[in-house]
Order: C-alpha cells, then structure tokens, then sequence
C-alpha cells in the first residue's frame, strides 16, 4: 500500500480546518452561552440569597414586633387595670368623703360667723402690729442701715438665678442708650457705694448702664432700682407692703 502524501497533507489541512471552523462558530459561542448562563445562575442564585436574607430579616422584625405588641397589650391591660381600680377607690373615697362632709357641713357653717369674725380681728390685729413696726423701723432707720441693706442686696444681685439673670438682661437690654436706670435710695449715697451699685447692675444686666440716684425718705431705708420693666426691691417700704399684701391674700 503506497501512501500519497499529497492527499494526507490535505486530509490534515481540511482536519485543521474543520478545527478552526468549530473552534471559531461552534465551541466559543458555545463556552460563551455557558459561561452567561452560569453568570445569570449565580446572579440569580446571588438574588435568591438576597432574598432569602430579606425574608429572613422581616420574619424576625415579624416575630420581634409581635413580641412587643404582646408586651404592650400586657402593660396596657395592668395600667388598665390599675386605672380601673384607683378609679373604684376613687369613687369609694369621694363616697365616703361626701358623707363625711354632709356630716361636717353643718359644723362648718356654725363656725363660718365665727371664722370671719376671728379673720377680721386677726387682719386688725396684724394691720396695727404692721403700722407699729412700720413707726418702729422708721425711728430705726438710719444711714448705717441703708448702707447695710445695700451690701446685701449687692450680695443678693451677685447670685441671683439664671431665670432672674435673663429677665434683667433682657430688660437692660431693651433699654435705649440714652435711656437711664434710676435707683432710688432712703438716704445719700456716698460716690463709692454708687460706682458699686452700678458695676454690679453693669455686670448682672450684661451691658453699661447710666444709673441716676436720686434720695427717696419714703423707702424708710434700703433701695429701689428700675431697670426698664425689670423693679429691684431692697428696702423696708416695699418689705412691709409685701407682707400687708400677702397677710390679706391669706
């Protein structure tokens, strides 16, 4: 048997050939085709996961809302509860109470006259002990206590609140800068007192300020300062009308 070269060189040529062909139109389109169906079965598998996360998520929010709606309803049903029976015991004590006051109504209006007549005495009794310690102080009033009630209200100035702080700032503040603080004292004050009073306003109302001191006999003795809206009071006239005032509301 006599091989013929020529005709195998071609069987290889048309072997390489066939090879290039399938190579070319069949086996990468074909590996292509897999590798994007493997892309979209991990894409998908990715999103399935994702998914699977998710409903795993909302299926422990489910059970933890669940959980705390159970605990709601537990405590809104003692609070009702407990509302239920304070308002039981509520009713059973105004009861009670209601008859006790039938029961007392009768005394209380016996001793109503009486009652008046005692507030009216003990109002007359107070208002002349308050004019006697009004006549009093003002033969005890004197420079030295002047002097005296302005250092504690100096004392008093340098501590007040927060709350007390801002109304007084917030009313120096809406002074105009012409506008003047006037503090009014029960005797003359000497020029080292005044520069005392006026840093300490200067430095509680957070700005200069212009006080204008003026002499007024009838705070007996002690100071009053006007700030815009804003009254400091420091002195034994407005000390005895706010005790008369507060024994009246009482």
């Amino acid at each position: 048997m006599q091989l013929d070269w020529t005709t195998f060189i071609l069987e290889i040529i048309n072997f390489l050939v066939l090879l290039w062909i399938l190579q070319r139109f069949l086996y990468k389109p074909v590996m292509a085709s897999l590798d994007a169906r493997q892309q979209r079965i991990k894409q998908e598998t990715a999103r399935a996961e994702q998914l699977r996360n998710e409903a795993e998520a909302l299926r422990l929010q489910y059970e933890t809302r669940l959980a705390e709606w159970a605990k709601e309803y537990e405590a809104n049903r003692h609070q009702l509860e407990a509302e239920l029976q304070q308002t039981r015991g509520k009713a059973l004590d105004e009861l009670r109470k209601s008859l006790l006051d039938e029961a007392a109504k009768k005394q209380v209006r016996d001793s109503a006259v009486i009652a008046a007549h005692e507030t009216a005495l003990i109002r007359e009794a107070a208002a002349e002990a308050y004019r006697q310690a009004a006549q009093m102080l003002v033969r005890l009033a004197s420079p030295a206590l002047t002097e005296a009630i302005v250092e504690m209200f100096l004392a008093d100035l340098a501590a007040l609140s927060d709350s007390e702080l801002a109304t007084l700032r917030k009313a120096g503040q809406a002074l105009i800068p012409e506008s003047l603080v006037e503090v009014r004292a029960a005797h003359a004050l000497d020029a080292a007192k005044q520069d005392s009073i006026s840093q300490a306003l200067a430095t509680a109302a957070g700005r200069l300020l212009t006080p204008s001191f003026a002499e007024d006999a009838g705070l007996i003795a002690g100071i009053r300062v006007v700030v815009g809206e804003c009254q400091l009071h420091a002195n034994l006239l407005d000390e005895l009308a706010f005790f008369r005032r507060r024994n009246r509301h009482e």
